[in-house]
């Protein structure tokens, strides 16, 4: 008993004297640096690749980059997303094939735009190659668009499908 007695007075006189709360100013600031993602504008109707400043490299900030991009697109690029507005993303597990190690997983990939006018198959090519572009493990993307009488789906695309719409010389994601 003594001993524990002898142990506790020991560790709490180890020398540090309590004071109260003290201010220590305010508090550090995080300060992010700028990311760049690539988007898909258009050139006289075909895919052109193109930097933009983005929040992060999360899907949802780099399809608003890319939304935003073409409504202030300039250097003679424009876009076939004007009278659409990006809503949202949605990533799920595409698949395996059971018994291929060299078949790994890979993602499907749900964007939700919403507006009062169809989607074309270009403004399809610009939010298709613009996803992929981002994340190799993405091997298809579906897209829908809701308006007031509901959703309306585009099925399902691969960035390949559109490679008819690339500007010469440029390559697409697969």
């Amino acid at each position: 008993m003594r001993r524990q007695l002898a142990l506790l007075l020991l560790v709490a006189a180890c020398g540090v004297t309590p004071t109260g709360v003290q201010d220590g100013g305010p508090p550090p600031v995080i300060s992010p640096k700028a990311a760049v993602a690539t988007v898909y504008l258009l050139r006289d109707g075909k895919l052109e690749p193109s930097s933009v400043a983005v929040a992060s490299h999360s899907m949802d900030n780099v399809m608003a980059a890319l939304f935003e991009a073409g409504a202030r697109s300039t250097a003679g690029l424009t876009t076939q997303l004007t009278g659409l507005s990006w809503q949202t993303s949605q990533l799920t597990r595409f698949g395996t094939v059971r018994n291929d190690p060299d078949n790994a997983d890979g993602f499907r990939l749900s964007l939700f735009v919403s507006g009062g006018r169809p989607i074309t198959k270009t403004a399809q090519a610009q939010m298709t190659c613009t996803a992929m572009r981002q994340r190799q493990d993405i091997w298809a993307v579906t897209i829908t668009r809701t308006d007031a009488t509901g959703p309306v789906s585009y099925g399902e695309h691969t960035c390949r499908e559109f490679w008819h719409l690339a500007a010469p010389g440029r390559q697409l994601p697969r």
